[in-house]
């Protein structure tokens, strides 16, 4: 598994209780005590995690895939819908191989060995943690071990492994992961010089004809005000979710199309309360006033119109993790804005 150990967490089942915590760093840590109860996973009998963090399960015969659970009483399986180097213990021996890359890849037959003995006793966990050592429990006496991989099948790794605690071996399910659950937002940069104008089209906001059947000239005050709705989303970085209940609101600018430019700015005279993982819809008001004149006999159409824009822009976003980590992710705000307001006058025929 990939990943940086800044942000990286041991995830346990027991008795359909899933917690979430640091891994302990010397024997004197104590995960037990420290971990956060994060859901509940029934009747599962394997886990694992994928590189960008997606929890897998095994319950029955079926697969489960989904993000990691993220509140005390959330039942998993409500929200759910492999990768790295393969390691194994086969003939009390330890072995290693890519994965298979098609159904007739014999994997047992083509694997290495690079631990001889002593591995059966190992397996009730065995797992490589991001910084890239190899983990394990003693399934007799619950030692946690931590130690480099071995290279060959000569090297004994307990010699080299350290002791990081006892009793591990209550718990059924372990698994390492990395903390890319979202709990809120720092800051947010919009990213201009990457930004895009996506595509242009005509609005029409008001019309109004007049016609003169009179033989005086006529006069009338054509004048609207209306709002329309600027809608706009932000991509969520791959891997990450965000925890239950999150507030990941922030207050930032408004991207928008500066017409004397052709280019995408940051109104920063109005400052908007941003949602991260909901539709934002924000107001704007375009007004016109101004009078006309149809001569006896004829009839004028007056068109009010606005450029209706979708933009794109980047992204650079600071969040705090589930677990207190702070770390940056990159997305995409797309959004729709109204602008350049144009009235024209024609000549109306029936």
């Amino acid at each position: 598994m990939t990943g940086n150990i800044r942000n990286a967490l041991l995830f346990t089942v027991k008795d359909h209780i899933a917690r979430a915590g640091l891994p302990p760093r010397n024997i004197e840590d104590s995960f037990d005590a420290t971990a956060t109860i994060i859901g509940t996973l029934h009747n599962v009998s394997k886990i694992a995690f994928s590189p960008d963090g997606e929890l897998f399960s095994v319950r029955g015969e079926e697969l489960y895939r989904g993000p990691m659970p993220s509140e005390a009483n959330q039942d998993w399986f409500s929200t759910a819908k492999r990768v790295g180097t393969l390691y194994a213990v086969i003939d009390d021996k330890l072995v290693m191989r890519s994965p298979p890359t098609q159904p007739l890849n014999n994997w047992l037959s083509t694997n290495t060995t690079i631990g001889n003995g002593g591995w059966r006793i190992l397996t009730h966990f065995m797992a490589v943690s991001p910084d890239g050592d190899l983990w394990c429990v003693n399934s007799s006496n619950g030692n946690l071990y931590k130690g480099p991989i071995p290279t060959n099948d000569d090297i004994n790794y307990l010699e080299q492994a350290e002791i990081l605690g006892i009793g591990y071996n209550m718990y059924p399910l372990m698994s390492f992961t990395v903390d890319k659950t979202m709990e809120n937002i720092v800051s947010c940069e919009f990213l201009l010089d990457s930004s895009k104008i996506l595509s242009k089209s005509t609005a029409v906001v008001q019309t109004q004809t007049y016609k003169n059947n009179s033989s005086n000239l006529l006069r009338h005050n054509f004048s609207f005000v209306k709002t329309l709705t600027q809608t706009s989303t932000f991509s969520l970085e791959r891997g990450f979710t965000v925890a239950f209940g999150a507030d990941m609101s922030f207050a930032e600018g408004i991207p928008f199309v500066d017409e004397t430019k052709d280019k995408i700015s940051i109104d920063l005279s109005t400052i908007h309360n941003w949602n991260f993982i909901q539709e934002n819809e924000i107001p704007t008001s375009f007004s016109f006033s101004t009078d006309v004149e149809v001569p006896f006999g004829h009839a004028v159409c007056m068109i009010a119109s606005v450029t209706k824009g979708e933009i794109a822009v980047p992204y650079r976003m600071v969040i705090r993790t589930l677990f207190g980590y702070q770390t940056t992710i990159y997305g995409t705000w797309r959004g729709i804005t109204y602008y350049n307001l144009l009235v024209t006058q024609d000549d109306y025929t029936p």
